[in-house]
């Protein structure tokens, strides 16, 4: 399976690169948080597992 990167360190090993699913899990999850704060916490993750 290939392997898409959300940041990448220039000079840096791979090993330390973000990959993109995690990057977005982790935006997915602060969408939710703040989304939460008028009611629409499920509209920040955009059905997206987290």
């Amino acid at each position: 399976m290939m392997k898409y990167y959300a940041h990448s360190l220039k000079g840096r090993p791979k090993e330390e690169w973000q990959l993109l699913e995690t990057h977005l899990r982790n935006v997915a999850k602060l969408a939710k948080q703040f989304a939460e704060s008028f009611g629409a916490g499920e509209w920040g993750t955009n059905g997206f597992l987290c």
